[in-house]
């Protein structure tokens, strides 16, 4: 049995250079979910080779997932699940209005405060662990009745039902990694 946690390709919504307040970092946040992928960034054949054996396939429901689930596999029936979303952002500091940051600070900010307990308006980390648990459940059923299963989703959702899996006694075969496009494998002990 194998199962697969693929990353979105590149998203298209890329802009990190400018600084911007928290509520600017808020619609950015929408942006980026809202976007789709870059058609000129392109899977490794291994990625390709691990989603074309796929006997289910998954995504969570955001463009830039179900895009790249498309483009790995087209003629494969993809199931869009909810449970496989990304691991929301909170937006801290938003009392604070005349603080500006570039996006890739208030991004690090968001996670390390997200990590700490912080997280209003979004899952907390608590709560995405646990809905990471019930991912790895799904996998494992899948796998057990289907034998291999890709997921196209998203990094740190990835890594959360990684540690699941590996709980569960799946061993990862492969460089854990979150570039865009990256397959990570785990198989049945």
């Amino acid at each position: 049995m194998e199962i697969t946690l693929i990353r979105h390709g590149k998203s298209v919504w890329q802009e990190k250079k400018r600084w911007i307040n928290s509520a600017q970092f808020s619609q950015w946040i929408a942006a980026y979910d809202a976007a789709g992928i870059c058609q000129d960034h392109l899977p490794p054949s291994e990625t390709l080779k691990k989603a074309r054996k796929a006997s289910v396939f998954i995504t969570s429901a955001l463009p830039r997932a179900v895009q790249s689930a498309e483009h790995l596999s087209p003629l494969c029936a993809v199931e869009k699940n909810e449970l496989f979303r990304e691991a929301e952002l909170p937006v801290p500091f938003s009392s604070i209005s005349f603080l500006r940051l570039p996006v890739s600070l208030w991004l690090v900010l968001a996670r390390i405060c997200w990590f700490c307990g912080y997280s209003p308006g979004v899952e907390s980390y608590s709560q995405a662990v646990v809905r990471a648990e019930r991912a790895s459940q799904l996998l494992v059923e899948y796998a057990k009745l289907h034998e291999t299963v890709v997921v196209v989703g998203h990094s740190w959702f990835h890594k959360l039902v990684g540690r699941q899996l590996i709980k569960k006694g799946w061993k990862c075969c492969t460089s854990k990694s979150t570039s865009y496009w990256h397959a990570c494998t785990y198989i049945a002990e």
